[in-house]
């Protein structure tokens, strides 16, 4: 298709997808089509995917399943704009957007900060806006009374900053605050605080109002904040934003409030003329169309080739799958992932005919997995190659009937660690060892911090299997003295008011952890070969593991570790701690990504040389 009649769709958020597809086609030669999440329109979505030249989510982390395999089959670029709460549903859910990531999405973000947020979630985007406003021609003069707009929106009155709305407002009893957004009044507020429901007629809210308040938990650019400006409206943010008074909390911005209150009751308040200005000078409709059109054609023309050659399906657990995806497209081999998503119907039917075009089917941690994508590979007759990781050994010697099903000769093992292989050959399951490739691209020997720094990992769910309750008494012992704990994963734990503790949440990249830490503890019930002991051991820390391991202190009971971490202390008191240097030439030579995807893929190789039948052709889309 030629340049000048390029057509996409547009997926994601309603009212954003909507007025994006009618922007770009007033003013560039593109052509979007909007469909929203109904079961006919994503039918129709779907049918749109095989024709249009790219595909544009508004909202992160971009299509649904069906939409992203079939794009990523033809090769036609998804192009994600990054809106603001999408940022933080990302952040709550790291395994998809692991998984995700690994489509090669094109990132863009609509606001100047969610790039730096997005950056620390492991995801590149560049800065494109799109919310445009065309200012008013002619100003209307400030309202005689001092009015204040806010948006609060049930169901979500909380999140947008109700509880501080309410406080700033008692303190200005004789100023009306009008509320847009829907949901019914909240009998708790004040009384000068006025319920509008959900209007249509917001210009007019606007200009009938002096300023614009607005306090979120987290925002991306404001289409409201962009068009109380474009009127000449003063506005109350807690974003640095041109021509705004920023207020980080309530009481800055009932200081803030007080101000232009002050000045309106002495006549001295004039139009916000400098924020219609910067909207005029960065923000019409015809520019921003212009740069997103842009956007759109250097994804179409610079998307990559897609790859022939062998096709693996990859699932299991999230994490681990989408490191072994990603090292396959950093390391372009023989073979060629395809990710299989199973947590929605359209998922599994999406990820039914990926199996399908696949040559083997290679699970991580899930023997079975989906049983619908399960029946239809045993129809089919595709290879199986399953890589245990430790955790997953419970359920087998739980289930006499998978113990069968996993000695059929059609399906090859592999196991990250030897004490893993002897589990499963006790059970009648030989094994091959193939470790899991760790993140190693980013280690460094850094020098142990300045002070005495334990590092755990304490994930969302099952806190007490990783050690948490242990973790909470290591903390209450130590904290009397000069020592300081991170805690990575966003699990809940308790810890003394006077601890030294740090909650880093879930981080996508741990070198900044690694650096500033001394040890690793990591106090499992039952465990594989862990990917984070390897990646701290590359950074040159020591480690105190449940598990035998070359340069690893093992502990097996809660007084071993105390003690174990309490030499380590003592030494770096010392001064007497050092970087494990040979722990991190041992980790580079021995469990390089590139090796560990080496004997995965020979593991592939030999599964599928050594199949009775070959599988059916291929599904061509």
């Amino acid at each position: 298709m030629s340049e000048d009649r390029r057509s996409a769709l547009v997926v994601g958020f309603d009212y954003y997808g909507r007025y994006l597809a009618d922007l770009i086609n007033e003013h560039t030669t593109w052509r979007l089509h909007y469909r929203s999440a109904g079961r006919t329109e994503t039918a129709r979505a779907l049918l749109d995917t095989f024709r249009v030249d790219a595909v544009v989510s508004f909202g992160g982390p971009g299509p649904n399943a069906a939409i992203a395999d079939l794009a990523r089959r033809r090769n036609i670029p998804v192009v994600v704009i990054w809106a603001g709460t999408d940022v933080l549903a990302a952040q709550a859910n790291p395994g998809l957007l692991e998984i995700i990531k690994n489509y090669g999405f094109v990132n863009v973000s609509d606001g100047p900060w969610l790039v730096e947020e997005l950056a620390e979630l492991g995801i590149e985007a560049a800065y494109v806006p799109v919310t445009a406003i065309e200012p008013v021609a002619r100003i209307t003069p400030l309202p005689r009374e001092f009015r204040v707009l806010t948006y609060l929106p049930e169901p979500r009155r909380a999140f947008y900053g109700e509880r501080a709305v309410y406080e700033i407002a008692a303190a200005f009893p004789e100023v009306e605050f009008h509320v847009v957004g829907r949901g019914e009044p909240n009998r708790v507020a004040p009384p000068n605080v006025r319920f509008a429901g959900y209007v249509h007629d917001m210009p007019a809210r606007i200009d009938a109002s002096t300023v614009l308040l607005r306090l979120p938990e987290h925002d991306g650019k404001s289409m409201l904040v962009l068009e109380a400006l474009a009127r000449a409206r003063h506005v109350i943010w807690n974003y640095d934003f041109p021509s705004v008074n920023q207020a980080s909390d309530s009481s800055q911005a009932i200081h803030a409030m007080r101000a232009l209150y002050d000045a309106h009751r002495e006549g001295k308040l004039e139009p916000n003329r400098p924020g219609r200005d910067y909207v005029a000078s960065h923000f019409r409709r015809k520019q921003l169309a212009g740069r997103f059109a842009e956007v759109l054609g250097s994804a179409v023309r610079d998307r990559p080739v897609r790859r022939s050659g062998k096709r693996v399906a990859v699932s299991g657990l999230d994490l681990f799958a989408a490191q072994v995806v990603h090292e396959l497209d950093k390391q372009p081999g023989k073979w060629h992932p395809e990710p299989l998503r199973t947590h929605s119907r359209l998922e599994v039917a999406s990820s039914m005919l990926s199996l399908v075009n696949c040559d083997l089917w290679y699970s991580i941690g899930a023997p079975i997995g989906d049983r619908r994508l399960h029946l239809l590979a045993r129809l089919l007759g595709k290879p199986r190659v399953i890589h245990w990781v430790g955790s997953d050994i419970a359920g087998l010697r739980a289930s006499a009937g998978l113990q069968r099903w996993c000695r059929n000769p059609r399906v090859r093992h592999l196991a990250e660690a030897a004490w893993t292989i002897a589990e499963l050959r006790a059970l009648g399951i030989n094994a091959e060892l193939a470790p899991l490739p760790p993140r190693l691209s980013d280690a460094r020997v850094d020098p142990l911090p300045q002070t005495f720094t334990v590092l755990f990992y304490l994930p969302r769910t099952r806190g007490d299997f990783y050690g948490r309750r242990e973790y909470e008494r290591l903390i209450r012992t130590l904290s009397p003295r000069n020592v300081r704990f991170f805690i990575v994963g966003g699990g809940d734990f308790y810890a003394p008011p006077r601890a030294n503790v740090y909650r880093l949440g879930w981080r996508t990249s741990l070198a900044r952890a690694y650096a500033e830490s001394s040890v690793l503890v990591r106090y499992t019930a039952h465990d594989g070969l862990s990917l984070m002991t390897l990646e701290a051991l590359a950074h040159g820390r020591h480690v105190l593991w449940t598990q035998e391991f070359p340069f690893v202190t093992r502990v097996r009971t809660y007084e071993a570790l105390e003690q174990a971490l309490k030499r380590l202390l003592e030494a770096h008191e010392r001064g007497e701690l050092q970087p494990q240097c040979e722990a991190a030439r041992y980790i580079a030579t021995s469990y390089s990504a590139q090796q560990c995807m080496e004997r995965i893929a020979a593991a592939w190789d030999k599964a599928l040389d050594h199949t009775p039948t070959r599988p059916l052709a291929r599904v061509t889309s």
